[in-house]
Formats: structure tokens, C-alpha cells, sequence
């Protein structure tokens, strides 16, 4: 089967009924169009963070030796005895919570705060046990111990946004009723008193003749774009309207959330009702959206189209959105959409796919046609870019084969080349960087029970020096792996050498 990331969006909180019933209002919604030229995406200014590389190595495509390591204690720092990594455990999720998951939310989803004091944990429901605790738990950034749960409850698990300004500052789009009327507030929270403000109500001001009776919430990948104003704009789409290609429609939408302006898009290329897994999102520069092309998915013809700041189209690029990807810039301050490819024609797949939005271009980094070579792309594969300080760069996890590269079955001395790995790629200089094995089986693509939380949630910090990921540390003897779907997962952090406390 492939890896797509239709296997994330099946074991999201909406794939439950919504919350509430939302009831008829009137409409307008405050619907314009920015004083922006039709059709226009310009080349934006991006400031290069830390170098990543420093204190990395550049294997290429050399098999690496895939060594014991036991599982740490909570707290406890490891390294990695093959590539050199520092590794922490930070959680004890049977422990601390009586559940048996504390997870990255996912790689797109902005786990860290601006100046990297906190973070946020995902514990879920469906994992806790009798008398067990879930939710979003919060973490120092610097001692990894943990603060509180947070009030939230976002439209789906991942759906929380830090301020690129405020450290304590997070948003959320909170759907609930309020005795017979139902609201879709955008609620910034104070992670620290608990404050909540809500920002705008989108019930009564969806347009007329829409349903009022559905969550509003964000499409895939969940970015958040910030323009040149410092404004951010949103991929939302609004409920109450019949499934669309067996997933939950909505009718879809652009919002500026500073001047609280609608944006509709061209329906020539995207249809108005959309499943949830195609819902147009923000380009990182904040000058439009990436719509994906429900028709075209799971093909050697895979595309987007791009819309700009006023929904109208620009062109169309020959990216699948439909597998695991995510939002970047590259050092021309053009808008890349980064993540794997499986289903393309020999020579476009791989890990690493990364599609200049401005020009059309697509590159392989990692993958059958990349310099080196890779091959066809490792199954299980996530990508994230989500250290906005520091947009050139991409982290991917891969879970592929556990029992290392090439093997069957247990094998004494294995080996890998990506199948188990963390590596770094530079949109700058196109170079990755394999920095680590993760040690998570549960999610192997042929598990007789397959364990979705124990994916790689690979979630870079801010300035993209630390790396979140969450592991059930079934590879701990790499020659003997264990697989069973019901262990244990926890969060472990990686500190690259860029990193300084």
C-alpha cells in the first residue's frame, strides 16, 4: 500500500461527528479582494538561520551500520552509537499519563514557540488507559519537563499555531456550542495564565446559502502563511455539506486573519466543496494558496495549482499534494513544496521532492533521479519544515524496512541507507544530511497490526536546531527487531551540533 498521507487523515479527531450542530446565520463574511494585481507572486525577502550541517556528515548513499541502543530512561541523554546524535528521552507517557502515546502533534504542525521555551505534546484519547489522562501537554523547551495540559480543542489534533511574535501566545479555531447557537471561534490562548480571546466568530459570516452547521477548520498541511504585512492567512474550509470523496466536505475558503477578509477561490480550478484532505492551504510567504488537484491524485500525474493572494490562478505544478508533505522557502525567497513521491514515472519519485511554486521547477534531492542516486523512496516517509526561522531547510523521517536495507527478516549486522532514518536536507545547497535512526517499528508498512502513532513525527524546532520525534524503540536490537503494535510510545529529542542551550 502506499504511504500516502490519507493514513494520518483517517485517525483525525473529525473522522468522529463534529462537535455541535451549527445553527443557520446570516452571511457575507466580509468577502474582498486584495489590493493585489490578478496572478501575481513576487520573490520575498528570507534570512538564512543557523547552518544546520555544522557538525554533520554527508554519507551520500553509504549503508550505515544500524547498532544496538537500548532504550534511555526518561530524561536520560543517549548517542547514537552510529551516527554520533545526541539523543533525549522526555517522556514516560504509562508513567506520567497512564497512556501509552505522548507524540509530535505531526511534522507540519508548529510544536515549538517562537523563542523555543515551550513546546506541545499530543496524548491521545484513543491510547489512554483506565484512569489515564490525554490531550495537549506542554513542555519547557530547555529542561523538557513537563508544565500542564493546555485548554484547547482544535479542529483536529495538529490544528495549533504559535505567534510568530509572542512566545505565550497560540491559536486555535475552537468549534462548540454555546446553548442552541453554535460559534467557530479563532481563539488566541495564553499558554501561561490560560486567557482566552477570541478573534473572530466564522459562523455568522459565512456567505449566505452555505450551511452553518459544520466545524470550520484547516486542510492539509496545515501551514499558516505570513505576508510581507506580518498578516496571516489560512486554508479553511466550513462543514455541513455531504462527504466528498469519502471524507468530510467542506466548503472551502481563504482568511486574512488581521484584516478578517474572505478570500474565495477561482472555481475554474477548485470546486467550492472539497474533501478535507484537498482543502487549499497557505503558501509560507503568505501571497496565496496551493490547492490540490482531487483529480489527479495517487497518479503519475500528481499536480497543484497555485492561487494567488486574491484566489485567482497563477499555474499549475506537477507535485502530488495528496502524500506527506509540507510548505518551505528556498534561498531566492520562492515558495517550495516539499515531501515524497510515489506514485510519479521512474526517475520523479522519491523522499525528498521539492517543487519551486514561482517557476514551476521540480527537483530530486533524494529519490531515483537525485545526484547520488537514492532509489525509490523508503515507505513510511514524513517531511517537515516547520523552523520558520530557518525555512531552508527539511527534516524527514522514514520508518522502511526494520530490519535494515535489503533484509527480509532478522539479519545479524544490519545496515540502512534512509529505511529507519532522520535526515536534514538544504533547499540551499540540495545536499541531506542522515543524522540518525529513530528505532520505531510499529508503523512498519507490513505490521500484521500496524500502530499509526508510532509514525515519525519528525517536528523541528524554531530555528530548526532540535528535533522532536517519537519512537516505540522497537529497533533497540536492530538484528532482532520487536514488533508489536501496542507498545509503549514516546517523545525523544535530538540536539543537533548547531544547537546551543
Amino acid at each position: 500500500m502506499i504511504p500516502s498521507r490519507r493514513r494520518f487523515i483517517k485517525k483525525s479527531l473529525l473522522s468522529l461527528p463534529a462537535v455541535g450542530a451549527l445553527s443557520a446565520c446570516g452571511g457575507g463574511g466580509g468577502a474582498a479582494s486584495m489590493a493585489v494585481p490578478d496572478g501575481v507572486l513576487s520573490p520575498v525577502p528570507v534570512t538564512a538561520g543557523k547552518d544546520l550541517s555544522a557538525g554533520l556528515q554527508n554519507y551520500g548513499t553509504q549503508l550505515i551500520s544500524y547498532s544496538k541502543l537500548a532504550k534511555p530512561a526518561k530524561g536520560q541523554t543517549v548517542t547514537d552509537p552510529d551516527f554520533g546524535t545526541r539523543i533525549t528521552r522526555i517522556t514516560d507517557c504509562v508513567a506520567d499519563f497512564n497512556n501509552v502515546c505522548a507524540a509530535p502533534a505531526y511534522p507540519t504542525a508548529m510544536a515549538w514557540n517562537s523563542n523555543e521555551t515551550r513546546f506541545v505534546l499530543y496524548v491521545p484519547g484513543s491510547t489512554m488507559q483506565s484512569g489515564g489522562k490525554q490531550g495537549w501537554a506542554m513542555y519547557d523547551g530547555t529542561t523538557y519537563a513537563f508544565i500542564k495540559f493546555i485548554d484547547i480543542n482544535p479542529g483536529d489534533v495538529e490544528q495549533f499555531y504559535w505567534d510568530h511574535q509572542d512566545p505565550a501566545t497560540l491559536y486555535y479555531i475552537d468549534n462548540h456550542s454555546e446553548g442552541s447557537t453554535i460559534v467557530a471561534n479563532l481563539t488566541a490562548l495564553n499558554v501561561e495564565t490560560g486567557v482566552k480571546t477570541v478573534e473572530y466568530n466564522f459562523i455568522p459570516n459565512l456567505p449566505a446559502g452555505w450551511p452553518k452547521d459544520g466545524p470550520v477548520r484547516c486542510g492539509y498541511p496545515f501551514a499558516l502563511g505570513i505576508n510581507a504585512r506580518g498578516e496571516r492567512i489560512w486554508g479553511l474550509g466550513a462543514g455541513g455539506i455531504p462527504n466528498v470523496n469519502g471524507q468530510l466536505g467542506l466548503n472551502v475558503f481563504g482568511f486574512n486573519q488581521t484584516t478578517k477578509q474572505m478570500v474565495f477561490y477561482d472555481t475554474s480550478y477548485v470546486a467550492q466543496a472539497q474533501a478535507r484532505g484537498t482543502t487549499p492551504f497557505p503558501l509560507l510567504s503568505g501571497q496565496g494558496w496551493v490547492a490540490p488537484d482531487p483529480a489527479s491524485q495517487n497518479t503519475q500525474n500528481g499536480r497543484v495549482f497555485i492561487l494567488d493572494i486574491n484566489g485567482k490562478y497563477v499555474r499549475t505544478v506537477n507535485f502530488d499534494a495528496y502524500e506527506h508533505c509540507d510548505t518551505a522557502m528556498n534561498a531566492a525567497g520562492h515558495d517550495v513544496l516539499v515531501g515524497s513521491q510515489f506514485n510519479r514515472a521512474t526517475g520523479g519519485n522519491g523522499n525528498v521532492i521539492a517543487a519551486d511554486l514561482l517557476t514551476g521547477q521540480v527537483q530530486n534531492l533524494v529519490g531515483e533521479s537525485s545526484s547520488p542516486v537514492f532509489g525509490y523512496p523508503a515507505t513510511g516517509s514524513l517531511t517537515g519544515s516547520t523552523a520558520w526561522m530557518n525555512p531552508m531547510w527539511i527534516v524527514t523521517g522514514m520508518t522502511g524496512n526494520i530490519y535494515g536495507t535489503g533484509n527480509s527478516g532478522p539479519t545479524p549486522n544490519p545496515k540502512t541507507l534512509l529505511d529507519q532514518e532522520i535526515m536534514l536536507t538544504s533547499l540551499t545547497t540540495g545536499i541531506s544530511y542522515r543524522f540518525a535512526h529513530h528505532r520505531s517499528t510499529g508503523n512498519y508498512s507490513n505490521a500484521p497490526q500496524s500502530n499509526y502513532w508510532a509514525q515519525t513525527n519528525v517536528t523541528l524546532s524554531t530555528s530548526g536546531t532540535r528535533i522532536l520525534f517519537q519512537s516505540d524503540w522497537g529497533c533497540g536490537d536492530p538484528s532482532n527487531p520487536v514488533l508489536d503494535g501496542n507498545a509503549a510510545v514516546d517523545t525523544y529529542v535530538i540536539e543537533l551540533p548547531s544547537y546551543k542551550a
